[in-house]
């Protein structure tokens, strides 16, 4: 029988159940009550490339994380070692939801990149990144999630019905509305002018794949990171946006991508190779109300369109790379917030990087036109 967490194990260890019902500041209590945590925890600071803008966050202990070694697989059995999820041994859950089969959960990270703050000055709420002439360092906080797709350790996005996908989605998109509109006592402004509706904080939302790909544990996650800092994605989109005189990103790509580069409409989205593909295979699934800047802004039938379109993309995916002779491993984005619309971006493991991808020079080892033929081809 598969591993999984029981559902009587998985309820011994929620501290609530819907994080609609949490404030912000019993988040904050229910991380600073982790106990465990305490030794894993980041050194708070970020600096910034100043060639590119990246940003660089320091956790001198992440590296003691006991599951993090270069010999653990993506294929992890039963009658390897047990799951320390499948076995309850994990931090306090703040949201559940069940499935057809199991549930899918979310729950603070034991080994965090980042970490919400006791006293927080005024001068890192006021803007995302303020001066830091000396280099010292910006001081950067808040929460990092993990939002577990299954209960069950053998269910991900590829295996998992499409109804339950679109629950792991809307808790997701419930999380990021959470996040974003209930912390202005915590974060500064995240909305770029002209603002919308203000938002503070920035949402990052990904999953790894795959040792290849950072994924340090088998069973299916996602990981989501809320911080005072700006990813550098996010600045690139909204300085997109303004080269092109307000167009989002999402915008672009729906208008200028290649027609025969497109892998399936879904309706409400679509999924596409990029005509400026990196690595074989690469996808990108882009909402088409280019209005949409988050998750939770989605209507049901947009939420259900890029459901099928993660799924869709992580089976082909699944697929293909053996076939390459290569281990499944790819990440995955989401590109929220101001300059982006809303594209999801699947970046697969299928080719090394080299020393010219370091200068910035990309050398890819497949055409876009066979890539999204090929893909068409297996999800048919």
């Amino acid at each position: 029988m598969a591993q999984q967490l029981s559902w009587e194990m998985l309820q011994s260890i929620v501290q609530s159940d819907s994080i609609e019902r949490l404030s912000m500041r019993q988040l904050d209590e229910l991380f600073h009550a982790e106990k465990d945590m305490m030794s894993f925890l980041p050194d708070s600071v970020c600096q910034i490339d100043p060639r590119n803008g990246e940003l660089i966050v320091y956790n001198s202990t992440r590296a003691r994380r006991p599951h993090d070694s270069g010999t653990h697989n993506t294929g992890l059995t039963t009658d390897e070692k047990p799951c320390v999820i499948c076995q309850g041994k994990t931090t306090g859950v703040v949201d559940v939801a069940q499935l057809s089969q199991g549930a899918t959960f979310i729950n603070k990270n034991l080994f965090p990149i980042i970490y919400p703050l006791q006293d927080i000055l005024e001068e890192y709420r006021q803007q995302p990144l303020y001066p830091d002439p000396a280099h010292t360092g910006r001081v950067s906080y808040g929460f990092h999630f993990l939002q577990w797709t299954s209960s069950q350790h053998d269910q991900d996005w590829h295996t998992l019905p499409l109804d339950d996908g679109l629950v792991v989605l809307q808790r997701l998109a419930a999380l990021e509305e959470k996040l974003l509109y209930e912390s202005k006592e915590l974060m500064p402004p995240s909305e770029m002018p002209p603002p919308r509706k203000l938002t503070h904080g920035f949402v990052s939302i990904i999953k790894n794949y795959g040792r290849l790909a950072g994924g340090s544990l088998a069973h299916g996650h996602q990981q989501i990171g809320y911080s005072n800092i700006m990813p550098s994605r996010f600045y690139n989109n909204w300085c997109f946006a303004e080269r092109h005189q307000g167009e989002y990103f999402s915008h672009y790509l729906l208008q200028e991508n290649p027609s025969e580069l497109t892998v399936r409409d879904y309706g409400d989205a679509v999924l596409v190779v990029p005509y400026f593909m990196r690595r074989p295979y690469d996808m990108l699934l882009a909402v088409k109300n280019t209005e949409r800047q988050y998750l939770h802004e989605l209507t049901n039938a947009e939420m259900r369109a890029v459901t099928q379109g993660i799924q869709d993309a992580i089976r082909a995916l699944m697929q293909i790379m053996p076939m390459l002779g290569r281990e499944p491993a790819f990440n995955m984005t989401i590109n929220n917030g101001p300059g982006a619309g809303l594209y999801l971006e699947f970046l697969a493991h299928t080719q090394e990087i080299g020393g010219f991808e370091q200068l910035g020079l990309w050398v890819c080892q497949e055409s876009t036109t066979n890539a999204a033929a090929y893909l068409r081809e297996k999800l048919s």
